[in-house]
């Protein structure tokens, strides 16, 4: 009785469901093909050891049972719908009468059970005419599956049987279907299912061979999905002669093909030449490009056919007041910075007007990290057998190797290094990683999240580090930075220790020069010193409403400040002048 009251308190929640949480779609007719529901409600039991009685009165007795399922329908037409489903849940039953016997025992019986089948259904309401916004339709269905039980059976409360078996049932039955918009539905439904077997209820009756069969009565939630795509009009041109001045046009949409050439693999700081075109057929009116630039690449060099660029550290962006001709080309120059991560995604957009509507196609293109030159079969087979070989190893060589240990010395706040390699889920050698890459300096091994980073050198500064060789010799090669010791994921992120803390006057007016801003991400103050000639110290960051910026000098007075800038400006044409006031940047 419990599970009866549980599934009668959660009956409204399922009709509430959609409409609650979908009732301002628009009821837009749009040609679904599959539709998935749950249902639940009772499930009775018709076998020997089950009363007689009506189904109304058993819904409401102990002989009634919770039931779910699921249910999964492919559209063949609007009549038809194929479907597969599956069932759970339990049957019992209580005989206390039985006709012609003064004295029988009282029989009961209690089956777990799960079923399947697959089958047709059929809207009867549809044959008479279908409308896509019917409210309510008439349906049914019928198939043929399989069904699981195991069925105890007890005679005054003392066990009389276990079966614990399969058979073929053929389900079948209908119901009310309820529309509440385009995808969302519910709908009540009682179906039996007729089985091939007398043992459903563990019980067999004396002199009779009628199978068992059992019913099911509840309601269910249906969601519609998979729109079916609408295939593109085929216009025939055949000589025909007008019997109207007027005649009719037919709009087909134009197909935007898009073709860039943004690699596939990059290198840590490296350059590619990137050319985009975007075959737009004769689309007139505005239009825009746009491409997400992800961490770690810059884009600069843009050039195009027509339209305005405009650009920050995060997107580039192409307008287009009147787009002509069949293809609009962007062209541009992609950098790569010190690559931490194995992939990037490369998200652009086409937006533009066609027959009065706004319309927009979206790209993506995949850039992964060029494997490291360890990653070869080469070295990979190197390692395997420098790995193999440590066992059987003579003592003569671990001795010649413990002698060329040197101390290592105290490592100051920063280092900075050059990565030759990365190896990712293990460990390489050192010794033939050197020699693989025709190395001088001896190899470091430090972990890094799920990776160890290999790396040569030890220097005070990103530009003593800049110098070393290796950064031309090694593919891929790249200054990196440790912190106490520790391998750090970025330059950037050692900003706060290297940079100006004391770039302007605790009060009054501060006029600095403007060397270079991002928005959205930070540069490295040790790049931009390397870059531009100047000490890592000289330079401070600010960070203001997203923007980070990066200033030098110090000065009372503009014209103070006039005499840095035109040093600067050599090196940085774009570079000006900004104030602060009391500490905090003015407009």
């Amino acid at each position: 009785m419990k599970r009866i009251i549980t599934s009668v308190l959660l009956m409204p929640l399922l009709f509430l469901l959609p409409t609650n949480l979908l009732a301002q779609d628009e009821l837009v007719a749009k040609n679904y093909m599959w539709d998935v529901s749950l249902n639940m409600g009772s499930g009775l039991l018709w076998g020997d050891a089950a009363t007689s009685a009506s189904p109304f009165s058993r819904w409401f007795s102990k002989e009634s049972n919770f039931t779910y399922g699921l249910t999964l329908k492919r559209k063949l037409s609007n009549v038809f719908r194929l479907q597969v489903a599956f069932q759970k849940g339990m049957l019992s039953g209580e005989r206390t009468k039985w006709s012609g016997d003064q004295y029988h025992a009282v029989i009961n019986s209690v089956t777990d059970y799960y079923d399947y089948h697959l089958g047709l259904d059929v809207d009867f309401t549809s044959l008479f005419g279908f409308k896509e916004d019917r409210f309510m339709s008439v349906y049914a269905f019928g198939g043929i599956g399989m069904i699981n039980y195991k069925a105890s059976s007890f005679a005054d409360a003392v066990l009389f049987s276990n079966v614990n078996s399969s058979t073929m049932i053929i389900p079948w039955g209908g119901g009310l279907r309820f529309r509440f918009d385009e995808r969302w539905s519910a709908y009540i439904e009682s179906n039996f299912r007729n089985t091939f077997v007398d043992d459903i209820d563990a019980y067999v009756g004396l002199g009779t061979d009628v199978n068992d069969i059992y019913s099911i009565t509840g309601i269910g939630v249906t969601y519609r999905f998979g729109q079916k795509k609408v295939k593109k009009p085929k216009v025939e041109i055949a000589p025909v002669e007008p019997v109207d001045t007027t005649l009719a046009q037919v709009s087909i949409p134009t197909n935007i093909v898009y073709n860039s050439t943004i690699p596939a693999e990059v290198e840590p700081n490296s350059e590619y030449q990137v050319n985009t075109i975007i075959q737009k057929g004769d689309i007139e009116g505005e239009g825009q490009y746009s491409l997400v630039i992800p961490n770690d690449f810059y884009v600069s060099d843009v050039s195009v056919n027509t339209g305005k660029v405009s650009q920050d550290s995060t997107h580039l962006i192409v307008n287009w007041d009147n787009i002509s001709g069949e293809q609009l080309a962007i062209s541009y120059k992609l950098s790569s910075g010190g690559l931490e991560e194995d992939s990037y995604i490369f998200n652009s957009s086409f937006s533009y007007n066609e027959n009065g509507e706004s319309k927009m196609k979206t790209f993506s293109d995949r850039v992964n990290l060029k494997p490291s030159i360890i990653a070869n079969n080469d070295v990979t087979n190197q390692t395997t057998e420098a790995n193999n070989s440590k066992n059987n190893a003579t003592q003569e060589e671990n001795n010649a190797e413990v002698i060329a240990i040197t101390p290592k010395p105290i490592t100051p706040a920063l280092e900075y290094r050059v990565q030759v390699a990365a190896v990712f889920g293990g460990t390489t050698s050192k010794r033939l990683l050197k020699k693989q890459l025709g190395l001088q300096e001896d190899v470091q091994e430090d972990p890094y999240k799920n990776s160890y980073r290999y790396t040569i050198g030890n220097y005070k500064t990103y530009a003593e580090a800049a110098q070393n060789k290796a950064l031309s010799k090694v593919r891929g090669a790249y200054v990196v930075v440790f912190k106490d010791g520790k391998y750090i994921g970025g330059l950037e992120k050692t900003n706060t220790d290297i940079m100006d803390k004391n770039g302007t006057f605790e009060t009054g007016d501060t006029y600095k020069v403007q060397i270079a801003a991002s928005k959205g991400r930070t540069y490295s103050i040790a790049k931009l010193a390397y870059k531009y000639g100047l000490q890592q110290n000289e330079i401070m960051e600010d960070e203001i409403s997203g923007w980070y910026q990066y200033t030098v000098g110090k000065f009372r007075t503009a014209d103070e400040a006039k005499e840095l800038l035109k040093e600067i400006q050599l090196k940085v044409p774009k570079a000006y002048i900004v104030k602060f006031v009391d500490k905090k940047r003015t407009k």
